[in-house]
């Protein structure tokens, strides 16, 4: 008894219901890696925003209000929006400054601030520390193409849109509107 392979026929037929299984099940295939991308694309920007939502709103929660004679600067609010270092009290700004307590109950102010793209978090003991040079600015956002801050009647409103690769536009989001309220509106 002789062993016979496959026919080269044999083998063409098979590769050719491979081929035609392949083709139909490619769209499947690209679609699946497709939605897992852009899942683990929107997972990490929306990480990215949470977390910096959770900073700002913390601090917000934290507010302190000042006594007019305390600090001139501030008015006596505990959180203060600016707009290219304008004071403005009604209207949407770039800058906010925010009179809290640290985890250890001790005074500062907090100021997060649009600076070219980037969101930066700067703290001081003291207003004018703010602005020192010395001051250093922690890099909370990077790839900011906007961003929002409107105070009134102790609630702040805030939005913003970072950059996304070309690829992902319109498919991932890449904005939050977030409130927070000031703990001073709860007392």
């Amino acid at each position: 008894m002789k062993k016979r392979g496959f026919s080269l026929l044999e083998i063409i037929v098979v590769t050719a219901i491979m081929g035609i299984v392949m083709l139909i099940f490619s769209p499947m295939i690209n679609a699946f890696i497709g939605a897992q991308d852009r899942i683990s694309n929107q997972s990490k920007v929306d990480s990215r925003l949470n977390e910096v939502v959770e900073f700002i709103k913390r601090d917000v929660r934290n507010a302190r209000s000042i006594g007019e004679s305390d600090d001139e600067e501030l008015e006596g609010e505990a959180v203060k929006i600016y707009n290219d270092d304008i004071a403005i009290s009604n209207g949407i700004g770039n800058k906010i400054i925010i009179y809290t307590t640290d985890s250890e109950g001790y005074f500062k102010y907090i100021q997060y601030i649009l600076e070219g793209e980037e969101l930066k978090l700067r703290s001081s003991d003291t207003f004018e520390g703010l602005s020192e040079t010395s001051n250093k600015s922690v890099i909370i956002l990077s790839n900011v193409e906007k961003c929002e801050f409107k105070y009134e009647d102790k609630i702040l409103l805030f939005y913003f849109k970072i950059n996304i690769p070309e690829k992902l536009k319109g498919k991932v989001r890449n904005e939050v509107r977030d409130v927070a309220i000031t703990r001073i509106n709860l007392e």
